[in-house]
């Protein structure tokens, strides 16, 4: 006869073997990656990088900062306070804690350091070192050198940022943002982000019969046109791969390639000057693009992405950069957003 000891062990070991059951993928991935599916997120965990301004505008609109006479206070009780070309705030040490409206495009003592949140009702044109808590513009906003956004920033049209400034929290333009260089920042969108104001020429894409046919060596076929390779990956140069790629190891795309398909490995990847990739790429490690290279789908790194002078995402077809950390270089051209979970830094 089994003991009531024994009994609770033997329940007890059932219990908990039935609960790890579901864990059981989960472990085996860890030990030996060999998830199959190539990512094809395109940053729907971002959520909305414009919320901020929605509810600011909404709340401008009700308190009537948008009409003819500006209130003196909102329904709060917080004090407003006006600057126009006839009647600047004046240069002080300490911070305004007033809400600010910005009446006209005159720029705002140098050093001034707004504590509450903005509203430009015109053009902003921003003096250096200027700091904004938060700052909503009805038109273009033109942030001078050394300026800083603690939380959000967002223009009606055109955000363009000089060198040497941060941008914490959320920049967001419903045209164009155009950055300077050793600009910090976490997250962007917009149509179109750019690095320095010149425009990068988009590779052609060209027909698939333009390459030549290239089907990686000693790979396993999941499904039809779908490989996984047991090492790395070298696509060479003017040759296509007509499909989506899972490496264990690192994956480069050479001068000239393409691929129709998206591309996982499991160290880093290198995209060179001319590859065109439709697709998606992901990585563990480094995702570096280089000069002249294009790249339809999102570039997601678990670790950083480098971008050097090309094209990620297209005119109509928005996507998202996304790793903790983000470099860009001049001529980077992105559609769509960025997210630098740790670190985002321009860099010349």
């Amino acid at each position: 006869m089994t003991s009531p000891t024994l009994t609770f062990a033997l329940l007890l070991l059932a219990l908990l073997v039935w609960m790890s059951v579901p864990l059981i993928p989960a472990v085996m991935e860890l030990v030996r990656p060999r998830d199959a599916a190539p990512l094809d997120a395109v940053g729907n965990d971002a959520g909305n990088l414009t919320y901020f301004a929605e509810s600011f505008t909404a709340r401008a609109t009700r308190e009537g900062l948008l009409g003819t006479m500006v209130p003196p206070r909102l329904s709060d009780g917080t004090e407003v306070r006006t600057h126009s070309v006839g009647q600047p705030l004046p240069k002080q040490r300490g911070a305004f804690e007033e809400f600010v409206v910005l009446m006209d495009s005159e720029p705002l003592p140098e050093g001034t350091e707004l504590a509450s949140e903005c509203l430009a009702r015109l053009t902003v044109r921003g003096s250096p070192n200027v700091t904004y808590r938060a700052l909503l513009g009805q038109r273009d906003i033109y942030l001078a050198p050394g300026s800083m956004v603690q939380r959000w920033v967002h223009s009606r049209g055109r955000l363009e940022v000089a060198n040497d400034c941060q941008l914490w929290g959320r920049a967001t333009a419903d045209r164009q943002i155009i950055l300077g260089t050793n600009v910090a920042f976490e997250r962007l969108e917009s149509d179109v982000i750019r690095v320095t104001d010149v425009e990068t020429a988009e590779t052609p894409v060209l027909p698939t019969g333009a390459y030549e046919r290239f089907v990686p060596r000693k790979a396993r076929e999941l499904g039809p046109a779908y490989w996984r390779v047991e090492d790395g990956v070298s696509i060479p140069a003017g040759n296509v791969l007509i499909g989506s790629l899972i490496a264990t190891g690192s994956i480069v795309v050479n001068d000239g390639a393409r691929i129709t398909g998206s591309i996982k490995a499991h160290g880093e990847i290198i995209v060179r000057n001319g590859a065109v990739i439709v697709g998606s790429i992901s990585a563990r490690d480094r995702v570096t693009i280089e000069r002249g290279a294009r790249v339809s789908g999102p570039v997601i790194s678990e670790t950083a992405v480098v971008v050097e002078a090309a094209v990620i995402g297209g005119a109509g077809k928005r996507t998202t950069v996304t790793a903790p950390i983000v470099r860009l270089l001049p001529g980077a051209t992105i559609y769509g957003a960025v997210m630098a979970a740790a670190d985002g830094m321009t860099v010349s």
